[in-house]
């Protein structure tokens, strides 16, 4: 029986050297886009006070966020959680810090924490890479976003659907179906649940809401609208008038031009700070992973509220889900644990004798940039040979007396078993 201290907490995991290889490799490309992009690094701390995330303009007390956050007391009393996300976590960066020039990008990777359900594609300890930009209302950087997560996703050949809505657009259907201001996010709440219970679900849970059957039902069938996305926005705008949030819509969607990206009535973000456009990715395929794999959108309120002015700050955002992105390349892609090491080249010295200029031989590939292990056991060639296979290193460097003296080291190809004698020049060209 395994001993209790030597288990890990639920919804958390260790990576060995090939997962974390590659999940590294996915934070690497998901970076060079952002900066491709613009977007500037910035860290914030893993603790963050309670008020700061359930204040109205933080993910809201009634969320199911809130309720799934890990709390904690310091030693002077004070409630702590640890961040569940960035975004309130960035609010609170740029109202403590009024020097920052506008528009302000900024991106930022990093470990969130939320004690939920545990399923493929949620943990409770997990990556988001974030992207978000302050100061710019026009929903032309909205669409920006839009684009730069069709990048991310083409770089990592994932086939992506990306949902979008407006929170103003909602709001609207939902006064003009008689529901008032102050139960609207609530009302969002349930309605952001569709695709976890159904209509029949939502109606029940806004009927405990105190929402009346028949408004209910008519909040139901105009968010079932169907169509194209300008189908839909023509009937929305029948329905409401030529209002702000389904302009904003109709410039993003035509600005981005990519028929991936797809208006849907019923998407909600039901976290409480959301105030203008929304969107949520999931694989083309959901059939084996379903979970959203990037999400985010419009929260122009929530800084200016943390700050207590009625300054403006616009800001928009989205969240990138590592674990999950990872979970789908894993899906798709068997191979990607393959390298189990990062050293490219694994030297062999054949006696004791050759250790100290096989050692010398490591250094040298070291500052020319060429990542080189070397065997330190004085195991047999055939030993060493099947450990470097084991760990997926490219290339192996056998080297005895004769390679010595002439300075020509044998070097094998792990991939195609191919051998040759080559200079260190040599070496390093074709390594590289």
């Amino acid at each position: 029986m395994q001993n209790e201290a030597l288990q890990r907490a639920k919804g958390v995991r260790d990576f060995g050297p090939a997962e974390k290889i590659a999940r590294d490799k996915l934070i690497q490309t998901l970076r060079s886009v952002f900066e491709l992009y613009g977007y500037n690094p910035i860290e914030t701390p893993v603790m963050e006070r309670y008020e700061l995330f359930a204040s109205k303009y933080g993910i809201g007390q009634e969320s199911d966020a809130m309720r799934e956050t890990f709390k904690l007391k310091d030693q002077g009393l004070r409630d702590l959680v640890l961040r569940t996300e960035f975004t309130v976590p960035f609010a609170r960066f740029v109202g403590m810090n009024p020097q920052l020039k506008m528009p302000f990008k900024r991106y930022q990777i990093g470990k969130v924490f939320r004690d939920g359900p545990i399923k493929l594609g949620r943990y409770r300890e997990f990556y988001q890479c974030d992207v978000d930009v302050v100061g710019v209302s026009n929903p032309a950087v909205d669409a920006e976003l839009v684009k730069l997560i069709n990048t991310v996703f083409s770089k990592l050949n994932l086939e992506v659907v990306i949902k979008t809505n407006n929170r103003n657009v909602l709001n609207a259907i939902l006064s003009k179906c008689g529901v008032p201001e102050e139960s609207q996010i609530s009302a969002i709440i349930s309605i952001d649940k569709f695709d976890k219970i159904g209509d029949v679900g939502v109606k029940a849970e806004l009927l405990d809401k105190k929402i009346n059957a028949e408004t209910a039902d008519e909040i139901l069938k105009t968010l079932a609208l169907t169509g194209s996305n300008i189908e839909k926005i023509q009937s929305l705008k029948d329905l409401l008038g030529e209002i702000d949030g389904l302009k904003d819509l109709e410039k993003t969607i035509n600005l981005v031009g990519a028929d991936n990206l797809e208006f849907i009535p019923n998407l909600a973000r039901g976290l409480a700070y959301y105030t203008g456009n929304v969107f949520e990715v999931f694989l083309k395929d959901t059939s084996q992973l379903s979970s959203s794999i990037c999400a985010g959108g419009r929260f122009d309120n929530m800084i200016g509220g943390f700050i207590g002015t009625d300054e403006k700050y616009p800001a928009v955002g989205v969240s990138f889900g590592l674990d999950t992105i990872f979970d789908a390349l894993q899906i798709q892609n068997k191979g990607i644990l393959s390298k189990q090491s990062v050293a490219e080249i694994y030297v062999l010295p054949v006696s004791k004798e050759n250790f100290a200029p096989a050692f010398q031989l490591v250094e040298k590939l070291r500052a020319k940039g060429i990542a080189a292990d070397i065997d330190f056991l004085e195991r047999k060639v055939g030993k060493n040979m099947e450990y470097a296979n084991s760990y997926g290193m490219p290339w192996v460097i056998v080297l005895g007396d004769d390679e010595v003296k002439q300075e020509k080291y044998t070097l094998k190809n792990m991939t195609t078993g191919e051998q040759v004698s080559c200079s260190f020049e040599e070496i390093c060209t074709k390594v590289k």
